[in-house]
């Protein structure tokens, strides 16, 4: 399934440019998406391989997380693009019969990287780990995911931010950044997904919850180093 789908059972184990990366304050118009609460248990040793991945420990998809994102945004033989070549992504497709492919080559000069067919779930992290490579700024590189994107294929937006009170942007300052870019690009905003520890060492999804105070794990710590959320776009058109 490329949408997301609310009756899922729980698994078993064209605009305006702006200009790169400025905040917007007054935006046009604005969506109000769902935020999804996702609960993950913690990776098992056996699906916890860090070999030859060298930032596993600070990266914010964990591979049970990012085996839920590929079986529920993407069908099997379908095309997952990465636009940070994440081992834990790459095992998460090719184990459950996915197509995947990377684009790291940003810039403009560079002949663009076509994957194969257009892509059902396509992922890319923020901020970048190289603000001033050309082509890394938000509006450059949700263009060029439009550009990729299945009718009905997400792009999944993977916003980091520090611990809340410990200073540096938060995430509503990414998302001022992010959501008018978006919309430039000619997507759509259609939900948010927090994933935060489950305690109980059950996978549980919750839907349609308003609030933005579950960034922090039960326990009152935050999920790994930072805060993770996982903002998803689709086409416009699209729905939630």
């Amino acid at each position: 399934m490329t949408a997301h789908d609310k009756n899922a059972s729980v698994a078993p184990g064209a605009g305006t440019d702006t200009a790169p990366d400025t905040p917007a304050t007054t935006p046009a118009s604005r969506d109000t998406p769902a935020v999804i609460v996702w609960r993950i248990s913690p990776d098992s040793d056996a699906s916890a391989d860090t070999t030859g991945n060298p930032d596993a420990g600070d990266n914010p998809l964990t591979a049970r997380l990012a085996r839920h994102l590929v079986k529920i945004y993407s069908d099997v033989h379908a095309t997952v693009v990465d636009f940070d070549a994440d081992p834990t992504l790459q095992r998460a497709a090719e184990a459950t019969g996915r197509t995947y492919s990377t684009i790291t080559d940003l810039s403009e000069a560079a002949p663009e990287t076509q994957p194969s067919g257009p892509a059902a779930l396509i992922l890319l992290r923020w901020p970048r780990p190289a603000t001033d490579e050309p082509g890394s700024d938000a509006n450059s590189l949700l263009r060029r995911c439009q550009r990729h994107l299945a009718d009905h294929g997400s792009t999944i937006v993977v916003v980091t931010t520090i611990p809340p009170g410990t200073g540096g942007p938060s995430y509503r300052d990414h998302e001022q950044v992010l959501l008018p870019a978006a919309r430039s690009a000619g997507l759509r905003h259609l939900h948010d997904i927090v994933p935060i520890d489950a305690v109980d060492g059950r996978d549980a999804f919750t839907y349609a919850t308003g609030q933005r105070s579950a960034r922090v794990t039960e326990s009152g710590g935050p999920r790994q180093d930072g805060v993770t959320t996982l903002v998803v776009f689709g086409h416009r058109g699209r729905r939630p």
